[in-house]
């Protein structure tokens, strides 16, 4: 399978994986927010305050790792090992910078992860947001469904 060129610019840059600390959790919601706002309103309604208390309270800041380049945040993951599998909680790129490859460099980042300690990476997804097409592309696959997401499996171990 052929896979399309980084875009220019994109392609000498290394993406830098930090852990989150508390100081970030304000940055993690406001990108939540913009990215998946849209997706949530659609399925269930925006409530700001159970957002935001759900989000503090399903997805610390220790559960995430920021994607940087040159030092400018520009995602983050929430990941959580099990004892079989490893949970992408939540993937997150800034609006701006959608499209550009680094949602790819994150996820590549992290299916070496899952192979280098043997589990596969299990997430669920929206049905109505777009990253479906994504996660397809990157070998995930649909194992079940409920009536808002397809949960999805990649387990090229």
């Amino acid at each position: 399978m052929q896979t399309a060129a980084p875009p220019i610019g994109l392609a000498q840059s290394v993406l830098q994986l930090r852990s989150a600390t508390s100081e970030d959790i304000d940055w993690l919601y406001d990108t939540f927010k913009t990215t998946m706002g849209e997706y949530i309103e659609k399925t269930w309604g925006w409530d700001e305050l159970l957002q935001r208390h759900s989000f503090e309270q399903n997805l610390p800041p220790a559960s995430f790792l920021i994607a940087s380049i040159n030092d400018e945040d520009l995602g983050a993951c929430s990941l959580i090992e099990k004892r079989d599998s490893l949970h992408l909680e939540i993937a997150l790129i800034i609006e701006e910078k959608q499209g550009q490859g680094i949602g790819r460099q994150l996820l590549l980042e992290i299916q070496q992860r899952a192979r280098a300690i043997h589990k596969p990476i299990l997430l669920s997804v929206l049905k109505i947001n777009p990253a479906v097409r994504f996660y397809k592309r990157l070998g995930f696959e649909v194992y079940d469904q409920d009536q808002w997401s397809f949960k999805m499996r990649w387990s090229q171990i």
